[in-house]
């Protein structure tokens, strides 16, 4: 009998440590020892947990892509890091307490390099073109934590989590069963949020002959033009979700300097019909804007953000919800928010997003989705061009109504392969906006109008992301 253990002992440490039978009659002695031996030397190798009390969980996935760009003027590509669904890795655990409670952590890490929001035309030098600062902003840095967190969860009550974490509004716009996040989402800035905008009149770029800023463009599309889809960040805040009721899920967050927001999601399926949908209030802030407001030279004074280089309070009413009729595989997706600022001087910025396609599974290596897509934003701007101010700075005067308009088209196809946990995309937008007002110096007096431009870009992103 003990022979038959030592066998089986001897047969298991081959298999652990790849060597062949031959090899593993080489060990001599006694087989029980030998095993535990070799046992030791792969534990010391391996990552391992903590304590058998909490569960690890490593998670992650790397999403690189080719992208692909005409501004009117140039064209290039870049390889870039495809922001619509970043590379990162991740570690998750939990443990129970209780039948009733369980408590857990969330430790969640960005790394960016040439990231498709933050690379421009090569006007600024940095990685793939893009702007290499080294001071604060998640894509000025290479490693960026999006999670840090601890979490008590109780089955009837809900969860609380403490740290860094999304707001009860992340995502709230971007609630898709299209299975094209890995390209495709509201977030229709994330391709190329740090390009500058050039004129397609004339092939200057436009930040250079005068600064386009709150009223017609600035520095970056989604600086001024395509302002993204409103939904909520991550931030240093306590986040309550509640337990799942009828298929609706409550949460609310706070912190950050009085950042709140509320949201409600819903799940569910009906006649052979999934839905998802959600929609979310968040009161905040952009407390991270110091980088941006003295790229304009700004200061004491300043008669938009009161010279303290933080843009103003803003609230967002925002949501999105999506249909996948499951026997035939068609799919829409729609989302849309407004955003209030508290200044009497910044326009109330309004958005749609639609998209609809079909997923279906044409090959056995997994399904295929086929999608078309449009966004438009509009009354972006200020309420005026010419700005009087007082000698503290105190605006005195408005010109008339500034407003801008923007939008995005495209298409593309993802092909999911299911034994390697991977899709692979190809994706073309068209981004374009019609008589955006060049104006002179619209921070402070002796405001000028200079000239209406056209802004296009067409862009074709390929690339896969793979999960693990």
């Amino acid at each position: 009998m003990k022979s038959n253990i030592c066998i089986a002992a001897l047969a298991a440490a081959t298999l652990l440590s790849g060597i062949s039978t031959a090899s593993a009659a080489d060990l001599g002695g006694d087989c029980c020892a030998d095993l535990e031996e070799r046992i030791a030397e792969l534990e010391a190798t391996t990552a391992r947990k903590g304590n058998r009390k909490v569960s690890l969980t490593i998670y992650g996935q790397v999403n690189q892509a080719v992208m692909f760009w005409d501004d009117a003027t140039e064209r290039n590509a870049y390889v870039v890091n495809n922001k619509t669904s970043t590379t990162y890795f991740g570690f998750e655990g939990s443990a129970t307490i209780s039948p009733e409670w369980r408590a857990g952590y969330l430790i969640e890490i960005e790394v960016g390099s040439a990231n498709s929001d933050f690379v421009d035309q090569g006007f600024v030098p940095g990685p793939a073109g893009g702007f290499n600062f080294s001071g604060t902003g998640d894509d000025s840095a290479r490693i960026n934590v999006r999670h840090s967190n601890w979490w008590i969860e109780s089955k009837r009550l809900g969860r609380v989590t403490v740290g860094q974490q999304s707001n009860a509004t992340d995502n709230i716009a971007e609630m898709d069963l299209s299975r094209t996040s890995a390209i495709s989402l509201s977030s229709v800035e994330t391709w190329n949020e740090g390009f500058f905008l050039r004129s397609a009149n004339d092939g200057l770029s436009v930040f250079m002959p005068g600064l386009l800023f709150f009223g017609g463009a600035n520095f970056s599309i989604v600086g001024d033009l395509w302002r993204g889809n409103f939904d909520g960040g991550r931030g240093n805040l306590i986040r309550y979700d509640s337990p799942v009721i009828g298929g609706f899920i409550f949460s609310a967050a706070w912190g950050e300097d009085d950042d709140w927001d509320v949201a409600l999601r819903y799940a569910g399926s009906f006649n052979g019909v999934s839905i998802k949908a959600g929609i979310g209030y968040h009161d905040g802030q952009i407390i991270d804007s110091d980088s941006l407001l003295q790229a304009f030279g700004t200061g004491g004074g300043n008669p938009i953000t009161g010279g303290n280089n933080v843009l103003p309070d803003h609230q967002e009413l925002v949501g999105s919800f999506s249909l996948l009729h499951e026997p035939s595989g068609l799919f829409i997706t729609a989302a849309g928010g407004k955003r209030e600022w508290d200044s009497n001087f910044l326009l109330s910025e309004k958005y749609a997003y639609v998209k609809g396609g079909l997923l279906r599974k044409w090959f056995p290596i997994g399904p295929t989705s086929i999608y078309g897509e449009y966004y438009r934003i509009w009354d972006v701007g200020i309420t005026g061009t010419g700005l009087t101010v007082d000698i503290n700075g105190t605006p005195t005067a408005l010109d008339p109504l500034l407003s801008e308009k923007a939008n995005t088209l495209g298409f593309g196809v993802v092909q999911h392969i299911d034994a390697a946990a991977m899709e692979v995309y190809l994706a073309y937008r068209h981004y374009w906006a019609n008589d955006i007002t060049d104006v002179q110096g619209l921070l402070g007096a002796n405001t000028s109008a200079v000239s209406d431009h056209d802004i296009k870009y067409d862009v074709i992103m390929t690339g896969a992301r793979i999960k693990f």
